[in-house]
């Protein structure tokens, strides 16, 4: 790719000396101007309101339009590929979720290489996979379950959002571990899963903040685990998988912004410190963990890492439990 002369400059005064002191540039190289930023999901949910947020943050860092395009279907694929195969001009970046590492941990074929084809900017945040159950139920910890399911005939069913879903992994990473006998019962999206676990037709649900913490709040579900390296800071008395002894068990959602291979590594650190900047805001702060995320604003290193982490931690476990996406 072939940057202006006035591109040139403008990524050279960006790292001059003195130049923090300044309002931060325009991302020049993108000449249009507009920065798409393209979420893999449809519009309204959780990750397009957390898009929308950083998105406009960014613009106004970097007085410059950053602008959401949805291009839901086919477990995100669609707008990853658009992403992939975008020029690597800086005009077109990835809001990208879990997905991005899930689907070739289980497997599935896509027209672009994770690895190779998107360079990975910064992970904005991520959120553990609650485990819960009706209010009803004796149990009060996992090993509870654990125990109950090897007793009852035909063991114990639990509720997902939908087979290879990040909960579903977690419930048979738990199954395979424990030696539970935890029966998998997958939905088209959280709302059923959340509906039947009130109602106590189903005996667990793994899912996340958004939408059970509701729930929980009002007493309608129990949380007796939570999926993530410390506590949730909204349910602080709700212990971790590790401090149950299921070290291993930690994953749930996450996202990030990612941009086609060959963007330059000036830009790409460029967007990394602005989304770390973003981040820091005491606004977005508090939107994000009040929607029961951990904000992290990570380099481009540490996202790459973390993607790669992710892809060798549930692939295993994918293939032991024989999980083939619907």
């Amino acid at each position: 790719m072939k940057l202006t002369l006035a591109v040139v400059a403008a990524l050279v005064s960006a790292f001059a000396p003195g130049a923090q002191a300044q309002t931060a540039p325009a991302v020049d190289t993108c000449p249009a101007r507009t920065v798409r930023v393209v979420v893999p999901f449809a519009p309204g949910g959780a990750l397009d309101t957390v898009a929308r947020l950083v998105s406009q943050k960014l613009g106004e860092k970097f007085n410059q339009p950053f602008v959401v395009e949805n291009k839901p279907g086919a477990a995100n694929i669609i707008g990853n590929d658009l992403v992939a195969k975008s020029p690597p001009d800086g005009c077109t970046l990835l809001f990208a979720a879990a997905p991005i590492a899930l689907n070739q941990a289980l497997g599935i074929k896509t027209p672009y290489d994770v690895q190779k084809d998107l360079t990975p900017i910064s992970l904005v945040a991520s959120g553990g996979v609650f485990v819960l159950v009706h209010p009803s139920t004796p149990y009060k910890t996992m090993q509870d379950i654990v125990e109950a399911s090897k007793a009852a005939p035909g063991g114990l069913n639990y509720a997902t959002a939908g087979v290879g879903s990040m909960p579903h992994l977690i419930g048979e990473g738990w199954r395979v571990k424990s030696g539970a006998k935890l029966v998998h019962v997958g939905y088209k999206g959280s709302a059923g899963a959340l509906q039947d676990a009130v109602a106590g037709t189903v005996t667990v649900l793994l899912d996340g903040y958004i939408p059970s913490g509701a729930q929980v709040a009002a007493g309608k579900l129990r949380a007796i685990a939570y999926g993530a390296p410390q506590r949730s800071a909204l349910l602080p008395n709700v212990p971790t998988t590790a401090e149950q002894g299921f070290p291993d068990l930690v994953g749930g959602g996450f996202f990030g912004l990612m941009a086609p291979a060959g963007t330059p590594k000036a830009l790409i650190d460029k967007i990394a410190a602005g989304v770390k900047e973003v981040l820091a805001q005491p606004d977005v702060r508090e939107r994000l963990i009040r929607q029961g995320y951990e904000v992290h604003g990570s380099t481009p290193a540490e996202y790459s890492a973390y993607i790669r982490r992710e892809i060798e931690r549930w692939t295993p476990v994918a293939k032991a439990a024989g999980i083939k996406p619907e």
